[in-house]
Formats: structure tokens, sequence, C-alpha cells
């Protein structure tokens, strides 16, 4: 508890803490409610493969930012990322982690592909997060100093950074939290949603209200884009800010799993896995 509880004022890392747990909460327990649809069986696959992976990214970032290496730190947010976008693709075709698996060095897999066709499919992600913390990784100059890489000393103490890093934590897990509750949800339609759902569903409209309010002022500036970041939509418009889009995760879950017209995806990410264990379309 001494180590978990280090401060009297709640804190980011301390909502992090909580959105964690409802996660470890949700991703332990659906797969002991039986699914409606294959899908969601193939979907569960996907989520508790992740869990370990999560659990041990969340303990290094916590153990490397109370050492003050924000770098680091920032560098396993990265991976978070990448380990969501995974997971928000497979949300929407299941199919796609089995064969994942068998070949992740496929190119359909890239971390730019993914963020293209999710992009493509309405899912609006802070993507200048993941190019921003690419710079620290790659040990970019300008990067580097916006985490105050440049103090004096070579553990400095930069508040800001260290604010910075369990927001995006914070938020990368709620989104995966949120993408998994979404699937459980969906495939009940039809039929009576089960008490642990409806309370998961409950806790995490709390969340939106208050852990994951973007514009509060803790919160705004991770999400705010650097001018090297922005993005030109039309001759005088651009984007200046990306956030995540909880509604419009659930709303594209919605419209690939619905019964009856499906969403697909584009057709190289429209496959199924034939007898001899190969991708199809």
């Amino acid at each position: 508890m001494a180590d978990y509880w280090t401060s009297k004022e709640f804190s980011n890392r301390d909502e992090f803490y909580v959105v964690l747990n409802a996660y470890f909460s949700l991703v332990t327990s659906v797969p002991k409610i039986p699914e409606n649809n294959e899908w969601r069986l193939k979907f569960d696959v996907a989520s508790l493969f992740q869990l370990k992976s999560n659990a041990q990214s969340a303990k290094s970032i916590d153990l490397l930012t109370q050492s003050k290496c924000y770098a680091d730190s920032l560098s396993i947010c990265r991976i978070l990322i990448s380990r969501l976008n995974l997971l928000l693709l497979c949300s929407l075709n299941p199919n796609l982690f089995n064969i994942w698996l068998k070949n992740p060095k496929d190119k359909i897999f890239l971390d730019g592909n993914i963020r293209n066709e999710l992009k493509n499919n309405q899912l609006l992600l802070p993507t200048h997060l993941y190019e921003f913390y690419s710079e620290i990784i790659h040990g970019q100059i300008q990067g580097l100093a916006e985490i105050g890489y440049f103090e004096e000393g070579v553990f400095a103490d930069v508040p800001s950074a260290e604010n910075q890093i369990w927001v995006t934590a914070k938020f990368a897990i709620a989104a995966s939290y949120y993408a998994i509750l979404s699937m459980a949800i969906k495939d009940c339609e039809g039929k009576k949603i089960p008490e642990k759902f409806l309370k998961h569903q409950i806790l995490f409209e709390w969340f939106k209200e208050n852990y994951l309010v973007h514009n509060r002022i803790d919160q705004f500036w991770t999400f705010l884009l650097e001018d090297r970041h922005v993005e030109k939509v039309k001759k005088d418009e651009y984007i200046v800010g990306r956030n995540y889009d909880f509604d419009g995760i659930k709303e594209q879950i919605d419209k690939f799993h619905r019964k009856g017209q499906k969403k697909k995806l584009s057709k190289k990410y429209d496959l199924v896995e034939s007898l001899n264990g190969k991708a199809s379309g």
C-alpha cells in the first residue's frame, strides 16, 4: 500500500490505477460468461492475450516514472498505443487476431497500416501521440526537449512529463477497456445483458464524466497537437487537437457486428482463415 498510495492528492497516476483495475476486472470476467456469437469468442482470445503484457507495461511505466526515466516510460506508452490499435482492429474483424498470431510480420499488421485502416473506418485516435513518442524512441532532439531531457541532472524531476505519461497510459487502457466492454454488450444483442456488464457500463460512463474528460486542464495539453503534428484538412482548416472518441469505438463495433447488413473492413483486412490455416478473403 505504501508503494501504491504515494500522495495525499488523488493524481492521474491514481486514476490510471483505478481504470487499470476496472480493465483487469472486465477482461477476466468476460470469458466466464458464455458467448452468443463466435466472433466474441475470437475477440476474447485477443483481449486475454494482451492482459499480461498490459499488466507488465503498467508496472514498467510506474517504476520508470518514479525513477524519472520519462523517455523510457513514454516508449512503453507507445507500445500500449500499438497494442490498443491491434485490439481495435481485431474488434472490427476478430478473425484477424489468429491470422496475426501466425504471421505478425505481414504488411497489413504494420503500425502505420493499422492506423490508416482504423482512420478509414472513422476510428479517430490521437495519432500525434504515437508520432511524438516515436520521436523520443529515435532520440530526436525536439521530442526529447519537450519532456525535459535538457533539464539539469541525469534524473531531473519534470512534473509535466510525468503527468503526460499517466494521462496517456490512462486513456490507452481505458480505450482497451471500452472496446472489450462494447464487444461484450454487442454480443448480448437481443438477449438479457448480464449484470456484471451493466455495472461496468455504468462505471465507464462515470469514468467519461470524471477521469476521461479530454478538456480537463491537467489532460488538455496531452491532446493538443504541437505545430509539427497539426493536420491540414482543407485550405484553411486544420486539426489542432485529437483525443479518444469512445463513442466512436462503440458505434463502429455496432456497425461491424449488427444483425443483417454488416460493415466490413477494406479488402486486405476483410479476411477469414481457410481450412488449411491460411488467410483468405
